[in-house]
């Protein structure tokens, strides 16, 4: 008997049935197969991807250092807020059992603000913005950004990240802030050293491990994991922290005395060519540079020019006694002024001396004398003089901005151009040139490539670039340098530089004091550039100072307002150096220089409201009289000539400005 169909079929339906769980079963195990053994390790280098990031960074910049090894400038990473807006949601994980929807994006910024300095409504712009990515705050300080870490983790603030970035602190704030120059955003030098040896100081591209999540972003926890960036280069330079103190010092008591528009002073190693302080006002902090002018930023030591004036001699009667055409003794006729063409030139007093010798010139400042000396040299001399001792043309200092000057075509030069050369007019220079060219009278001759960086160290310790001594050419011989310094150190004991005088110690140098050049042509009505050039000690120098002082207020003679600067900053190097004076008295102190008290500089007028008090005059000589008497526009009517031993009014008599004094000479 045969079993109804309906049996038979579902027989066949259950092997059928069977048949395909049993395939089911042999493909899932045979997956299973492949995966854990075939594929397997491949997918654990997958999965280990999708939480180990590399992501490409930046070190942080090479430091600076003094030449004592004194940091100026130094990097560190820093962290930088930034959020994914897409991501500050609410339930983000899809939860839905929360009675009060979350606003994490209002939540966050007011939970941020304060630890973030930041307006509330300003956060939570930036969190509704569009994107994956915003930068919120950019490198914080450390309390500041463990703050906000701590606040993300106690809040459980989706969308929120750290990235780091390189941050420039320079730890001295303004102090050789245009030496240093700064970084922009980017950690990019943007002047100064920064700019000058950005492709040395700027840290090197590296790949870091860190933790991310799905789209490679590193997560908060792992931004805040200790890191060791690689080694960058350190630059050590020839500046000596402590005399750079100093001068700035002396630079802001010098802006407040005199409310001059700017001022440069550069201290130099004359036998070297090493750039021992260099300081400019205005000025400003790197570490904050966005708040000041760009003018100042600007380094007054090399990127402005100007006509030097008197302070220019020294460079001519090196190319005179050179030529033959003057020596100490040459014999010069000062009568006062002397017509060149269609122009006088005057002295700057108006009087004359009479019958002087050369060295007299070069001790007074006579003008006479040293036109007389530039007709004789003629056009094309005293330019080829002046480009040997490196005028017209840049230094080579390693300072970015660094300005040529100006000097005329000699063949374009008439006899009033010639002539006023010779006492620093027509010419344009730049502190820094004007310094280097006196050096080479204090160093025997030699004109010298001046340097501010001592050594470069690579990350290994090894030196890979180092300064030294480099003589770009002899100008003058050793012979007319020693003439030279005689003169300047007559200037300083007995001339128009009395006022840099330090006690013990034989100072040469050279004032100057000449109109400000017009930017419409010609020079601007009342204005001066003052200053003073010299070094110290006379007959082996060690230190070279140039002080320059743009538009002073009041008094701008170099005499009064620069030779005191130059005074006042090396006594204390002096001193602080351990530099023994060249006869033998004690070391000055600090606050202690030469003054009326010590018989050694002239006595000065004493104002008292709107009078002026007149002190003993005796025993100087007229230009120097004449000197003590300017700040009071005092009319002087000399009698006679030689040194001074009577006047009217006697001293200690009150005058009004503009009062005539008489005085006796013999």
């Amino acid at each position: 008997m045969h079993k109804p169909f309906f049996m038979k079929d579902a027989r066949i339906r259950l092997a059928l049935v069977g048949g395909i769980i049993m395939c089911i079963f042999l493909g899932v195990v045979v997956r299973l197969l492949w995966v854990q053994i075939i594929s397997g390790t491949e997918l654990g280098k997958k999965a280990t991807t999708q939480i180990t990031g590399h992501l490409k960074k930046t070190a942080p910049r090479g430091r600076i250092l003094d030449c004592n090894g004194e940091e100026l400038a130094v990097s560190i990473m820093a962290n930088t807020l930034i959020a994914n807006p897409k991501e500050m949601v609410v339930n983000p994980k899809g939860k839905k059992d929360q009675a009060v929807p979350r606003d994490v994006k209002r939540e966050a910024a007011r939970l941020l603000a304060p630890a973030l300095q930041l307006p509330e409504e300003e956060l939570y712009k930036d969190f509704s913005r569009e994107g994956e990515y915003v930068r919120i705050k950019r490198m914080l300080e450390p309390k500041a950004s463990d703050a906000v870490a701590q606040i993300i983790k106690d809040n459980k603030l989706p969308g929120l990240y750290f990235e780091q970035e390189s941050k420039r602190y320079y730890t001295k704030k303004s102090m050789a802030a245009q030496v240093l120059g700064f970084v922009g955003e980017d950690d990019s030098g943007l002047s100064g050293l920064e700019l000058a040896l950005d492709g040395i100081l700027k840290g090197a591209l590296f790949y870091q491990e860190e933790k991310v999540d799905a789209l490679g972003r590193p997560v908060a926890e792992s931004s805040l994991m200790d890191k060791r960036p690689p080694k960058v280069s350190s630059v050590y330079l020839t500046i000596d922290s402590k005399m750079q103190f100093v001068v700035e010092d002396a630079l802001d008591d010098a802006m407040k005395r005199t409310n001059a528009a700017g001022a440069a002073v550069i201290i130099m190693d004359p036998e070297t060519g090493a750039i021992l302080a260099m300081g400019s006002r205005p000025t400003f902090d790197p570490n904050n540079y966005g708040r000041f002018a760009p003018e100042n930023w600007l380094n007054r030591g090399i990127s402005i020019i100007y006509e030097p004036g008197s302070v220019f001699k020294p460079i001519m009667g090196c190319a005179g006694m050179s030529e033959g055409i003057v020596s100490p003794d040459t014999p010069v006729q000062d009568n006062g002024s002397i017509q060149v063409a269609d122009r006088t030139i005057r002295n700057w007093d108006g009087s004359g001396m009479g019958a002087i010798h050369f060295q007299d010139v070069i001790k007074y400042s006579i003008n006479t004398g040293m036109v007389q000396l530039g007709l004789k040299l003629g056009a094309d001399r005293e330019i080829a003089y002046a480009k040997k001792f490196g005028f017209g043309k840049e230094t080579g200092i390693e300072l970015p901005g660094e300005e040529d000057g100006i000097l005329y075509d000699p063949k374009k030069m008439v006899q009033p151009d010639v002539a006023t050369m010779a006492i620093g007019q027509g010419v344009a220079v730049t502190p820094l040139q004007m310094l280097r060219a006196i050096c080479a009278i204090a160093n025997g001759g030699e004109l010298l490539q001046p340097y501010i960086i001592d050594k470069i160290i690579a990350p290994n310790g090894d030196v890979i670039r180092r300064g030294g001594k480099k003589v770009v050419r002899r100008v003058i011989t050793e012979d007319v340098a020693a003439q030279m310094r005689m003169m300047m150190e007559k200037v300083v004991s007995e001339g128009g530089g009395k006022t840099a005088r330090i006690k013990g110690y034989r100072i040469a140098g050279k004032t100057g004091t000449a109109e400000k050049l017009s930017p419409y042509g010609g020079y601007a009505a009342g204005q001066y550039i003052a200053s003073f050039v010299g070094f110290v000690p006379a007959d082996k120098p060690r230190y070279a100072m140039l002080v320059m002082l743009d538009r002073p207020q009041g008094a701008f003679y170099g005499s009064q307002v620069s030779a005191p600067i130059f005074r006042d900053t090396l006594q204390q190097i002096l001193v602080a150096k351990g530099v023994q004076p060249s006869v033998k008295e004690e070391l000055p102190s600090f606050d202690v220089h030469d003054g009326p008290a010590a018989g050694g500089a002239a006595p000065q007028l004493q104002q008292q409201g709107e009078k002026w008090i007149l002190p003993n005059l005796a025993g100087y000589d007229v230009r120097t009289v004449s000197s003590i008497l300017e700040p009071g526009k005092m009319r002087l009517v000399p009698v006679g000539s030689g040194t001074s031993y009577q006047q009217d009014p006697p001293p200690g008599t009150a005058l009004g400005l503009g009062a005539q004094v008489k005085v006796w000479f013999k």
